[in-house]
């Protein structure tokens, strides 16, 4: 019934390895713990050496921050005391842009980087305040209406 293309699946299968000793087995066993062992050492001095070199790190950053502090507070009251004349200087160019449309595209370059400087303009209407001003809609927006009686 056994064709040769297909092998005999429920043939026994051997349960013992020839050749292979407990001793070797043991001593394979042995050979991975010491592996296992060695690379937890070299884990742990890896480990060991990076926080040495974060430390070090973080030592002339501490060092870079006490020098420069100074500096930085020294910067910081200088733009304290200047930034109401920015602010009046900003408020001029606005007004000035209000009334000189040619400018407006200068100022609208900037809006983006200095948006605590540069108010959005609201555009100035000469219509009074609550007046609907009708816009061009298309015919398929166009709100629906009363048609017209000679059609």
């Amino acid at each position: 019934m056994d064709t040769p293309e297909q092998p005999d699946l429920l043939r026994p299968r051997p349960t013992a390895l020839p050749g292979v000793t407990v001793q070797e087995v043991e001593q394979q066993c042995q050979d991975l713990k010491t592996i296992l062992v060695a690379t937890l050492v070299a884990l742990l001095v890896l480990g060991f050496s990076v926080n040495l070199y974060l430390a070090k790190q973080m030592r002339m950053v501490r060092a870079k921050v006490g020098e420069s502090r100074p500096v930085v507070q020294r910067l910081e009251a200088e733009f304290r005391m200047k930034e109401p004349n920015m602010r009046n200087f900003v408020n001029a160019l606005q007004s000035f842009a209000l009334a000189n449309r040619d400018f407006q595209p200068i100022l609208d370059r900037y809006r983006v980087v200095l948006p605590q400087y540069l108010m959005t303009a609201n555009p100035v209407s000469s219509a009074p305040a609550g007046l609907v001003v009708p816009t061009n809609a298309s015919p398929r927006q166009a709100a629906p209406g009363p048609k017209p009686a000679g059609k």
